[in-house]
């Protein structure tokens, strides 16, 4: 038997218990939060929240992208909650050149959302939230608009996540009322 062998043999039982050793970990309960998995999940309590109607264009593409974040699969359930948005959107150019043009835009999206219980009309969950997504600006005017544009959509994508996760984490450590029969 060479010395290489050898060796193997007597590696090859202590990464196999520590392999053992650590297998218990892997059944403790962990969930990662913003894995795409635990997204995707439908969660019944987020799935009864009726999203109010948010004004100007901004708001409806928000409104639409948080039913669709809140009750992915289009349940049916009764509404326990209801949540208002209040959104303000502002496009700041930036880069001013010595001509008076900029070659930089930004959009900045700062809201307060406030979570209702239906039954009671209380306020139950206030929360502030802010989103910015920055865009070039072209000489090709077609093409600085679909660069705004997608800026608007990334931040509308950025606040329906951060709402979406800080009412999931609410609801989810409210305690919840017994029942009466």
């Amino acid at each position: 038997m060479s010395w290489c062998s050898a060796s193997f043999q007597h590696r090859w039982p202590r990464r196999s218990l520590l392999a053992l050793a650590l297998l218990p970990l892997a059944a403790c309960g962990f969930h990662p939060m913003y894995s795409e998995a635990v997204q995707r999940q439908v969660n019944p309590q987020l799935a009864s929240i009726i999203v109010s109607p948010i004004p100007d264009r901004y708001g409806q593409q928000l409104e639409l992208a948080l039913r669709e974040a809140l009750n992915p699969e289009g349940l049916t359930v009764k509404p326990l909650y209801r949540l208002d948005i209040a959104v303000q959107v502002q496009r700041i150019d930036l880069g001013i050149q010595r001509d008076a043009t900029s070659t930089r835009g930004r959009i900045n999206a700062n809201g307060t959302l406030t979570l209702v219980d239906v039954k009671t009309n209380r306020q139950i969950y206030t929360s502030r939230m802010q989103s910015n997504s920055a865009f070039d600006i072209l000489e090709d005017g077609y093409a600085t608009t679909v660069a705004e544009d997608d800026a608007r959509t990334r931040t509308v994508r950025d606040l329906t996540d951060q709402i979406s996760l800080r009412l999931g984490l609410f609801l989810r450590n409210r305690p919840t009322a017994p029942v009466k029969s």
